[in-house]
């Protein structure tokens, strides 16, 4: 065989192999690339951000695996198979997951509150078992605040009386509303889920909306920013591209 075509051939198969990897493993259950489309994250993560994200700390599903029989359905997960998890998802980060609403659609919020916090807002702050958490405040609105940045979850009998608030758990969320030792409605984040706020947090429609997110549900740990475009102008914003998120 002439050596270049040989040379060109091997190139060939070792690009091949790695599409393969990553498309075949590496895409599906390691890291995949995720696109901010609302401010509900921003200034921390603003419309344009382009996300690498860590998908195997949560371990992901296998496909088809909801379609097994109960036996080993029931092997890891409640509703399908997972992969081997490499971590677990903490305080604090921001997470890429399946839309409890509608699972084909994909958020990113960060992590407020974990299974068994107590959680309250009064007056823009957070409240999570009683204290303001290390996330009290993010991104405000002064010109154009939202009920249930003021006082949640006290606002969520008005919210349910307006038709137009899209997605919201009422019912699901009121089970878990208990009062406080001091008499004040607080929200207790059931086993197995996570709350989620966005730091938009006048602009968000989050946890306080749709309710806790089940793990299983999540997608993985949005982890740098790779590239980021500027709205409307179609130019690059250099200072936030290679960007951990925080």
């Amino acid at each position: 065989m002439n050596p270049k075509i040989e040379k060109y051939g091997n190139w060939f198969l070792q690009l091949a192999l790695a599409l393969l990897v990553f498309f075949g493993f590496l895409r599906p259950y390691v890291i995949e690339a995720y696109r901010i489309p609302t401010p509900s994250m921003s200034p921390t993560l603003p419309v344009g951000d382009h996300l690498l994200v860590l998908k195997s700390e949560n371990g992901q599903q296998i496909p088809f695996s909801d379609r097994m029989n109960p036996l080993l359905h029931n092997f890891r997960g409640r509703k399908w198979l997972l992969m081997p998890a490499t971590g677990s998802v903490e305080l604090g980060e921001s997470i890429v997951f399946r839309y409890p609403a509608n699972q084909e659609v994909t958020f990113i919020k960060r992590v407020v509150a974990m299974e068994g916090d107590s959680v309250r807002v009064r007056n823009d702050t957070l409240y999570v078992n009683g204290e303001p958490s290390p996330y009290a405040v993010a991104h405000q609105d002064r010109f154009n605040s939202s009920i249930i940045d003021e006082q949640w979850p006290e606002s969520l009998p008005g919210l349910y009386s307006y038709a137009e608030v899209a997605d919201l758990a009422y019912n699901k969320i009121a089970l878990d509303v208990v009062l406080d030792n001091r008499g004040d409605p607080v929200y207790i984040v059931p086993a197995g889920n996570v709350f989620m706020m966005g730091d938009n947090r006048d602009h968000s429609s989050d946890s306080r909306i749709w309710g806790p997110l089940d793990l299983e549900l999540v997608k993985g740990q949005a982890v740098v920013t790779y590239w980021s475009w500027r709205p409307g102008a179609g130019l690059p914003k250099i200072d936030r591209i290679a960007r951990l998120v925080r």
